[in-house]
């Protein structure tokens, strides 16, 4: 049972200190990119293509794609407390992933998080090597953490809030979107930068209109101008769909149109590429 409070003590070392003060220039690349990560870690039946069709955009863009995992998370000293409050809560271990994944980030080094249904459109790629916000814990999709940035000191203060904050979780599922609302509400408590969803995400497949065979795809170019990623997630896949903006054909139900979105954000990303010119920033 989780009590009101409680108070959660971590230890960095003098090296953890001086990796996590550069932070604020982002991991790059040997090459020189930016990295962009995401946490995957495979439960039911999983979203392989997804995660590849991920890697192929962020790879388009100009970063380095890189994948976390749970034993990525497991390095974090705050990890089995973590597990032992949330593992619990989620049995069938989806949702504590979600969790996990501020652990892994924070252990990684902190930078940049995309969720592997977030891809990239008009990034700008001075922020990619140099976080914003100064390396503050930032969000761009209000309390949404489909894409997020900070150093890695900050990604491991949010992840201890996230566990803290659980006992005012109203919510059935309290998961660590919920979580992170009350952080959001209180931002100024908890130091973290919260940005507004219509500047800076997009959300589904953003088509004109529904199509057909006698009617073909038309990306909404002037909405696809805005922002920095979009946002493929299961409940705007599942709005594209009720629109008839699915890109796939021949999928009429919600099940199959969460199974394929990889395929679709493959046609949707080369359909805005191709008709809208792709990223206006440079």
């Amino acid at each position: 049972i989780l009590s009101a409070s409680f108070v959660v003590t971590y230890f960095i070392t003098n090296r953890e200190i001086i990796t996590t003060a550069r932070r604020t220039a982002s991991e790059v690349s040997d090459d020189d990119r930016p990295v962009m990560h995401t946490f995957y870690e495979k439960v039911r039946s999983g979203e392989d293509d997804l995660l590849e069709a991920w890697k192929e955009e962020w790879t388009i863009a100009g970063f380095e794609a890189k994948v976390l995992t749970l034993e990525d998370a497991k390095k974090h000293p705050f990890f089995p407390e973590m597990e032992s409050i949330v593992k619990p809560m989620f049995p069938d271990g989806y949702d504590a992933m979600c969790f996990y994944r501020w652990l892994a980030m924070a252990a990684s080094g902190g930078g940049w998080m995309a969720d592997y249904d977030t891809f990239p459109t008009n990034f700008p790629m001075n922020e990619a090597k140099h976080l914003p916000s100064n390396g503050k814990l930032t969000s761009f999709e209000v309390h949404v953490p489909s894409l997020v940035s900070g150093t890695a000191d900050n990604w491991s203060r949010i992840a201890h809030k996230l566990i803290e904050v659980q006992p005012q979780v109203k919510e059935k599922i309290r998961s660590d979107m919920h979580a992170f609302r009350i952080i959001r509400d209180r931002r100024g408590l908890y130091h973290v930068d919260i940005r507004a969803r219509g500047a800076n995400m997009k959300t589904g497949f953003l088509y004109k209109k529904a199509f057909s065979s006698d009617l073909p795809r038309e990306v909404d170019c002037e909405a696809m101008a805005i922002g920095r990623a979009v946002h493929l997630a299961h409940l705007y896949t599942s709005e594209s769909l009720e629109r008839g903006m699915f890109p796939v054909p021949n999928v009429t139900t919600y099940k199959e149109a969460i199974h394929r979105r990889g395929e679709a954000a493959r046609i949707f990303m080369a359909d805005w590429r191709d008709q809208c010119g792709g990223s206006n920033v440079k």
